[in-house]
């Protein structure tokens, strides 16, 4: 069962460094003329994305439990490799593979893979400014994407079995583990206004007014709970199903105020542009490959519940659809009047 991870493809292989020694090697682009002014709070005053951006990022509760936390993105490629391997029709998939190996399905040996607490050492957000289009005209909607990334998304204990009234009659297993864990926050502008809150949560995820009851402000930054190991993000500290399984057991998700991120204090900002065009430091976002090692473990747990031990590596920003410039309803909120996806 464990051999697929101990035993590295003999198909094209490079080093996750190439990836560093291109963020490394090419200057970021001379930015200074268009960096906003800086108050003496060290949040910029003019009315750009990335004051935008600043102002409203998000403070988020990790769960008290949290085993593992987010990290910057150069640590994780510093610990991985490329690796080609098929996976469903795609015969040339790219995986970034951690360099030593994970111990078994659902064991994280690396400890890269734990993450930084985000109380003892700052730990960037990426809050990628996208001024939608409609029909290829621009719009007066601006949707600022907070990126979070997280080395590993930890699974869930599931009954394989029947699950009683009375509990399991069989044994548990884990399954939905997966290196490398991307979550999405957005909130949308009308006019520069916020007006939306979007929290992405596995498929799909649910959207809320912004400044309502439902989602609190501490001044202008929302405040969201991210849930322990699979790090989606709710607006309250709670117990969330998420799914009911044809066993009768349920997925669910748990969050409460263990660590906070003030995801402001080491806020990265930058501008939406094609995938394959970023260089310097955001030259990472031209990655087309998952996020992660191949699956593995699929034997028990695949027939239940859809998912392997461990899961596949999760696609990058640049290949999910919020990312992207054309108008879109946010995560559990209809399409805007007169709007088109295309």
């Amino acid at each position: 069962m464990f051999a697929s991870l101990r035993h590295r493809s003999a198909s094209v292989r490079r080093r996750g460094a190439g990836l560093i020694a291109t963020v490394s090697a090419i200057a970021l682009l001379p930015v200074s003329a268009s960096q906003p002014a800086v108050a003496a709070d060290g949040i910029p005053s003019a009315t750009t994305g990335a004051a935008l951006a600043h102002r409203y990022a998000p403070r988020i509760w990790l769960h008290q439990d949290e085993a593992y936390f987010p990290s910057d993105v150069e640590s994780f490629l510093g610990n991985t490799h490329v690796e080609t391997r098929p996976n469903s029709d795609n015969p040339h998939q790219q995986f970034l593979v951690t360099n030593g190996p994970l111990g078994c399905d659902s064991c994280t040996d690396p400890q890269f893979l734990d993450g930084q607490r985000p109380d003892r050492t700052p730990v960037p957000v990426y809050a990628e400014v996208v001024h939608r289009t409609d029909n290829g005209r621009p719009t007066n909607i601006t949707d600022i994407n907070y990126w979070t990334f997280y080395p590993y998304n930890n699974g869930k204990r599931v009954c394989i079995g029947w699950y009683s009234p009375w509990g399991c009659v069989g044994a548990y297993s884990s399954f939905g583990n997966h290196v490398g864990d991307w979550e999405r926050i957005t909130i949308r502008f009308t006019d520069d206004v916020p007006s939306q809150i979007s929290l992405a949560q596995h498929d799909g995820g649910q959207t809320f007014a912004y400044g309502s009851a439902s989602v609190a402000l501490a001044g202008d930054q929302p405040v969201v709970y991210s849930a322990k190991g699979s790090h989606a993000a709710y607006a309250d500290a709670a117990r969330h199903t998420y799914r009911h399984l044809p066993n009768g057991d349920t997925l669910d998700d748990y969050t409460g105020t263990g660590t906070l991120w003030d995801t402001r204090q080491a806020l990265k900002v930058f501008p939406w542009q094609p995938p394959g065009t970023y260089t310097g430091e955001w030259s990472w976002l031209n990655y087309t490959g998952r996020w992660g090692n191949p699956k593995s473990g699929c034997f028990f747990s695949e027939p239940i519940s859809g998912e392997c031990v461990l899961g596949n590596g999760p696609e990058g920003p640049a290949l999910k659809a919020a990312f992207d410039p054309r108008m879109q309803p946010l995560d559990g909120a209809p399409a805007p009047l007169g709007t088109s996806p295309h």
